[in-house]
């Protein structure tokens, strides 16, 4: 593992981006380095209590000698062989002691700790986790208190966030001014605190005094005083001493002799929106869906859902093979790169001259009848924490198609995996959502018969709150289907 881990710091510049928190794909790459940072760590404290051992079991040898000189202290010292032991342990063994006290622990470990640095999640990752867990949140309607008891969606999961998860969101969100949300966070985090816990949270600077001085700031900063002033004299009852607690406790005193407590009440949550409510699976059933076999002579037939004729919008089942789909996720995972336009979620493209996406591409002519050929490439996505991409159109505008003498007729999505919770494509305008399905291809027109962009084929990625998205995205050539058309 050490030699897997320096080979890609060796390979790596200070200045490399990892970009963990844009795809699943990425986030795994983290396993390895906590598997070796825990090991590390453990090695360290294997050194640690081997060199306490010693240290106790010389004291263990020591004491029984010290207490008889105690007692009857001439008597010790008069036996010359006692005597001489006594001299040599203090003249001798008390500097080597010093010696070994003093020699570093570990220095290996920590070596190989510092080796790590330039592998680790940076500010960005965190800020963008943090945008995913937002995502989450408000397009699902959920509350921080959801978030941090595992409670996604309706769905309880077998994991909650610690009182150092919640101290981090919660301090992100102050510095950021966003005092509400830094509020019930760090409030989380109080809830969640554990004393038994504190040399560990010390370690990290994760103190208890810190704790309620940013909860009333963070109260004080929405003229909550009186609230703020209840966490501190809190906190006075059981850090009683404590000068900064005490130092804050009289200017909120003197506070609120002058600003008297306005009253607060908890805003409920606003209405789903039309994407949130395809989200969320709110959008009422098709009453008049098309589902039927589609035959074609590279496959026997496929399952076909037509979930809207205006426009036109199809879900083919079963067009892709798992070891097809495995290929494709593969192809992926050695050349994903971060893509601006789609946030927390990564992506490549694939060349079209390998076999695989050749026999693709025939197979998926005869189920369309439409041609693959002189199109843009096929675009391989994987998505991160909450990822999601915004409600937008595959079409281009009147500037965009003058520019590129070409438009996007259609849309093919093949999504590459199942997603446990979320993830939906949602299409707000004709209340439609496509759940995705491994080895699925979902197939939308984006233009009108005039070749004029159709708005009502904009769409949403919605975030994805468990599991690993993968798909591959095709935009077909209008100008390629009327040429193909005119050779008929």
């Amino acid at each position: 593992m050490l030699l897997v881990l320096l080979f890609y710091i060796c390979a790596c510049s200070a200045d490399q981006e990892y970009d963990y928190s844009s795809a699943v794909e990425s986030l795994v790459e983290l396993i390895p380095l906590q598997r070796y940072y825990y090991g590390n760590l453990s090695a360290f404290a294997d050194k640690m209590e081997a060199k306490l051992s010693t240290i106790r079991r010389a004291l263990s040898e020591m004491r029984p000698v010290l207490e008889a000189a105690e007692t009857q202290q001439e008597l010790f010292v008069g036996n010359p062989l006692r005597a001489y032991s006594l001299l040599r342990q203090l003249h001798h063994d008390l500097t080597n002691w010093l010696d070994f006290v003093e020699e570093p622990i570990g220095a290996e470990e920590i070596k190989h700790f510092r080796s790590l640095e330039l592998m680790l999640p940076n500010q960005t990752d965190m800020a963008n986790a943090v945008i995913g867990l937002e995502q989450i949140r408000d397009m699902y309607g959920q509350t921080e208190l959801d978030l941090a008891s595992g409670l996604l969606h309706g769905q309880q999961h077998n994991v909650q966030l610690s009182a150092m998860d919640c101290w981090s969101l919660g301090r992100h969100y102050f510095h950021r001014k966003r005092y509400v949300e830094a509020t019930v966070w760090l409030g989380l985090a109080a809830d969640r605190y554990n004393v038994s816990e504190e040399d560990v949270y010390a370690v990290q600077g994760f103190h208890r005094v810190e704790l309620c001085q940013l909860q009333a700031a963070s109260l004080m900063r929405q003229n909550r005083n009186e609230d703020a002033l209840a966490v501190i004299n809190a906190a006075l009852e059981v850090l009683p001493w404590d000068m900064r607690l005490q130092s804050l406790h009289s200017r909120l005193q003197n506070r609120w002799l002058v600003r008297p407590r306005l009253e607060f009440a908890e805003e409920p949550l606003p209405p789903a929106d039309d994407v949130q409510r395809g989200c969320r699976g709110q959008y009422p059933s098709k009453t008049k869906l098309h589902c039927r076999y589609s035959w074609t002579p590279s496959y026997e037939r496929l399952k076909m859902e037509e979930l809207t004729l205006d426009p036109y919008i199809a879900l083919y089942h079963d067009v892709v093979s798992a070891k097809e789909m495995t290929m494709l996720q593969n192809y992926g995972r050695m050349n994903l790169t971060q893509d601006a336009q789609r946030l927390l979620a990564k992506h490549c493209p694939l060349p079209e001259s390998i076999p695989l996406v050749q026999g693709l591409h025939t197979r998926l002519e005869h189920m369309t009848g439409l041609r693959l050929s002189n199109s843009e490439g096929w675009l391989i996505t994987n998505y991160g924490i909450g990822g999601f991409f915004g409600l937008h159109k595959d079409y281009f505008d009147e500037i965009e198609e003058a520019l590129r003498g070409d438009n996007r007729l259609v849309t093919i999505q093949i999504y590459l995996s199942n997603v446990s919770q979320g993830g939906y494509t949602v299409f707000p305008h004709v209340e439609v959502a496509v759940k995705p399905q491994a080895g699925a291809a979902l197939v939308f027109y984006n233009l009108l018969d005039s070749l004029v962009g159709d708005s009502r084929s904009q769409h949403y990625a919605c975030p994805v709150i468990d599991g690993d998205k993968w798909i591959a995205t095709k935009w077909l050539s209008a100008k390629e289907q009327l040429v193909s058309k005119s050779r008929k």
